[in-house]
């Protein structure tokens, strides 16, 4: 039998004691048992003393007992765990170890020279109301808050527009639920970042200020008679001064305040109000457009008295009687700027002009605009607003005293209830009046809520006994209480909180819902309801489609009034809902040539540009190889000047300015043009001028936005034919490949680029090592600092996949082999018409063309050639012409 020892110095081999003898012959001949190199002349002894033997395992058991005790490892703390302990967050979260192991760990992360993490309060502590409330209005400094934002912040994936924190899209697949919802239940979003602008002034003044503003051509005036009674919202196109048809600013809406019947005035002396609904995007350009028409100058500029001996005596007795000198606590003040997001009621801006009186408030922020699609918008508001009913021993609200103020206001409260009531029998908001404007007082929203979710039901359809109220309508229906500045930013400060008004349900509700005593004293909150038809041409879309309400509520309110909707049944959408609907209903949203169109295409344009150079380069696209020139923007000017017969305007791109065609006779010319019915072309409309169409796919095929329009020849109407008869879907032509020239250039400079970093890489290296020679602690490598030359790298190689150069004529128009005479903005499947659809604009020149191109083929449905920017495939798709741009 034999042992073997390792010590730290010394060998021992030793064998049995029954084999003594055989191993005194071994060693007996002095045999070397080790090479020299090792160990030199060594001989074994025959025998081991035990005392010796075991003072060196004494020495061992002490030599790994001081390891076990103080190891000397290279690895951390965290490192030495088995793999199932290990964390990724023990590098630098020390409670993420075991309690016997955080010494060490926090002495090594000392040594390494980590700073030491502070401690996070507890959610606890983030999460009580003062500090939850000063932590959303650190939030506000950058982006505005909606009153809904907190709702939406939990369920939607929320962006940064136009100064605002507004939803995007539901973190559900909804998209096909929204358009459900849009078209056959109810759709809710919050469009309250539509900013409104109160102006006061005579008829006349207002009348000659907006008429420098906007034409007759596009539709109604603003001072048209059906607008002026109060009773119908309206739209217009404005454009800067004197400048229609082109710098086109937006679509703005608009409503004009009542006026009572009693005035024996002339018309256009009498002072009324209006109110304009402006996108955040044209904002700023409306107001200053504004203030340069009806120069009006700024009011709440701050003049600073000097002190005389009378007006320090008349200082002094002005706080005993006036109440409002009174400073706001800084509670009060918290609550109330977290209550409407701002302090919009103290930062109004308020311009003014003495010689004509007009005067212009900027109302931004002080009011909630929620919009309600679909046809079961009726029953959802009918479930939700119940009018307030004034009872004898309630307490004295502002309603009350109004009506004692004046006494014609309540035989208004009566009218607007009876309409209401009648309203009921109604199924969808289409059957009544278009555009209509209502005022109501309600009940508190919180009153009426569902303790679950409940769907509105649908009404029966409205017979024709129960109609005559839709005939014989009163005339103070859209009187409403909200016009009224003092009351309407008082009902944001008189208002019971959510808060307070739950203390007071668990304190005085002795039977679960029933209504207590304190709920029949609150306020009645005055609502405006604003009635939308919807899609009111059926040859060009569905019917109907897009009805629904649109209400104004005061600030406050917002939020009870948003869980009501919800609680009956309204499904809530977010900003790509806008587009979504605009984009079935045949429209787009923000138009090219306004100010909203030019900033969302410029955005899109840079976010898809950055998404396509993230890629790998054998993973991009190859666009000079399809002969595509702008994939990812629609090269408007450029294509008005490729089809522009004059040559100064060919010249220059950057000088060539376009507008959508709005004029309504030339469109209705146009239109007859196309159906047939007039032969020759309308030669009015101008040159630089893009009309808008609405595309739908012939058979198979996919459009994405930015797809080409392309001028068809003789020969793809015969293949067309041809594949009609035989069921083929084949497309009629397709886009043989280019040769890209720069590609061998693009991998030399790859190339020569890498090699550059690497000769850059070794300097620093030996540099490093250099510095290491002769230095006594630790040496870092020298930081790199290319960013400049990478980032010149990366436009040259972006010039080199995308050579967006527009100065060569006609590239835009021939840049492929069929000429490109438009583009599609917009492109997705259509659930309204079950096919691919999009919305596009196209040059009078190219769309005179392919109309008699179509004539002389005898092509009865006009048509043209549709591509996408990813694809080679040419194929038809048929049109329609929008009337209402």
């Amino acid at each position: 039998m034999l042992f073997v020892l390792i010590t730290p110095g010394n060998v021992f081999f030793l064998k049995n004691l029954n084999k003594c003898n055989k191993t005194e012959n071994i060693m007996g001949s002095n045999k070397l048992e080790y090479d020299s190199s090792l160990g030199g002349h060594v001989s074994l002894p025959t025998h081991v003393q035990t005392f010796r033997y075991a003072a060196n395992v004494v020495n061992e058991m002490r030599q790994l007992i001081d390891e076990v005790r103080n190891p000397v490892s290279r690895k951390l703390v965290f490192q030495t765990l088995p793999k199932h302990m290990r964390r990724r967050a023990m590098s630098h979260h020390p409670k993420r170890l075991p309690r016997k192991y955080r010494a060490a760990h926090r002495s090594q992360m000392s040594k390494a020279g980590k700073p030491q993490q502070t401690k996070r309060p507890s959610r606890k502590f983030r999460r009580r109301p003062g500090n939850l409330l000063r932590d959303y209005l650190r939030r506000q400094r950058k982006n505005i808050w909606l009153e809904t934002h907190i709702w939406h912040a939990k369920r939607f994936h929320m962006v940064e527009r136009w100064g605002y924190k507004l939803p995007q899209s539901s973190c559900d697949k909804t998209y096909r639920a929204c358009y459900r919802a849009s078209a056959e239940h109810c759709l809710l979003q919050d469009m309250s970042f539509y900013a409104c602008i109160e102006l006061k002034g005579k008829l006349a003044d207002l009348r000659i200020g907006f008429a420098r503003l906007s034409s007759t051509c596009c539709g109604f005036s603003i001072a048209a008679k059906t607008y002026l009674t109060g009773r119908r919202e309206g739209s217009i196109d404005l454009f800067r001064d004197g400048k229609y048809p082109e710098y086109a600013l937006g679509r703005i809406s608009f409503m004009w305040q009542p006026i009572s019947n009693n005035e024996t005035k002339d018309e256009e002396e009498i002072p009324r109000t209006l109110w304009l609904w402006v996108h955040p995007s044209a904002y700023p350009a409306v107001v200053e457009e504004l203030i340069k028409v009806f120069e009006v100058t700024p009011l709440n500029s701050i003049k600073v008295p000097i002190e005389t001996d009378e007006t320090k005596h008349s200082t002094r007795e002005l706080p005993e009687d006036n109440k409002s000198s009174k400073p706001i606590k800084p509670k009060e003040l918290r609550r109330l700027q977290f209550m409407t997001k701002t302090l919009a009621f103290e930062h109004i801006k308020r311009y003014g002009n003495v010689k004509t009186g007009v005067k212009m408030n900027e109302l931004k922020d002080t009011m909630n605009r929620f919009r309600l699609t679909g046809h079961l918008a009726q029953s959802v508001l009918l479930h939700t607003f119940k009018p307030k009913n004034l009872k004898d021993g309630t307490a004295s609200t502002w309603l009350h005293t109004l009506f004692e103020q004046n006494p014609d206001f309540k035989s208004i409260h009566e009218n607007q209830l009876e309409f209401w009531q009648n309203c009921s029998d109604v199924g969808s908001s289409a059957e009544l009046l278009s555009n209509m404007i209502l005022a109501l007082n309600i009940e508190d929203p919180r009153l009426n809520r569902p303790k679950k979710r409940t769907k509105a039901q649908h009404k029966q359809p409205l017979s024709d006994s129960s109609s005559d109220f839709l005939f014989n309508m009163p005339d103070n229906l859209a009187q409403s209480i909200l016009w009224d500045t003092k009351i309407r930013d008082g009902l944001c400060k008189s208002m019971i909180t959510p808060s307070e008004y739950s203390k007071l349900r668990a304190k005085h509700a002795v039977v679960p819902g029933v209504r207590c005593q304190f709920e029949e004293d609150m306020q009645a909150v005055p609502v405006i309801l604003i009635q939308r038809p919807g899609s009111q041409r059926p040859q060009y879309k569905r019917l109907g489609y897009g009805c629904g309400w649109d209400v104004i509520i005061p600030a406050g309110y917002g939020m009870p009034i948003w869980l009501s909707l919800i609680m009956w049944g309204a499904k809530p959408g977010g900003l790509r809902e806008f587009e979504s609907i605009a984009r079935e209903m045949g429209t787009e949203e923000y138009l090219p040539d306004t100010i909203a169109g030019r900033v969302l295409a410029n955005t899109r344009h840079h976010e898809l540009r950055a998404k396509y150079f993230r890629k790998p380069p054998n993973r991009r696209q190859n666009y000079r190889k399809l002969a595509i020139i702008s994939p990812f923007r629609a090269p408007f000017s450029e294509l008005v000047r490729d089809w522009s017969s004059s040559v100064s305007a060919q010249g220059n791109a950057l000088t060539q300015t376009f507008h959508i065609l709005r004029d309504r006779a030339l469109l209705q010319q146009l239109l007859l043009h196309i159906q047939g019915k007039c032969k020759t072309f309308p030669t009015e409309i101008p040159e630089n001028s893009l009309i808008q169409l609405h595309f739908r796919m012939k058979s198979r095929g996919n459009l994405e936005d930015y797809s080409l329009i392309c001028l068809p020849t003789r020969g793809d109407f015969k293949r067309n034919l041809k594949q009609i008869k035989k069921s083929n879907h084949e497309p009629v032509f397709s886009e043989p490949l280019l040769p890209d020239l720069a590609e061998r250039e693009r991998k030399q400079l790859r190339q020569t680029h890498k090699k550059l970093l690497k000769r850059l890489r070794a300097r620093r290296v030996r540099e490093k090592r250099k510095l290491q020679e002769t230095s006594t602690t630790r040496v870092y490598i020298r930081a790199a600092n290319t960013a400049t030359l990478v980032a010149a790298q990366l436009e040259r190689m972006c010039k080199l996949w995308l050579p967006e150069d527009f100065a060569t004529l006609y590239t835009v128009r021939k840049q492929c082999q069929r000429e490109v005479f438009g583009y599609a903005t917009t492109a997705h499947f259509s659930y309204t018409e079950a096919t691919v659809c999009a919305v596009g604009y196209v040059t009078p020149a190219g769309l005179q063309q392919l109309l008699t191109l179509c004539r002389q083929c005898n092509v009865r449905q006009p048509m043209c050639l549709m591509r996408s920017p990813k694809s080679r495939h040419y194929r038809f798709a048929c049109f329609k012409l929008h009337l209402d741009v």
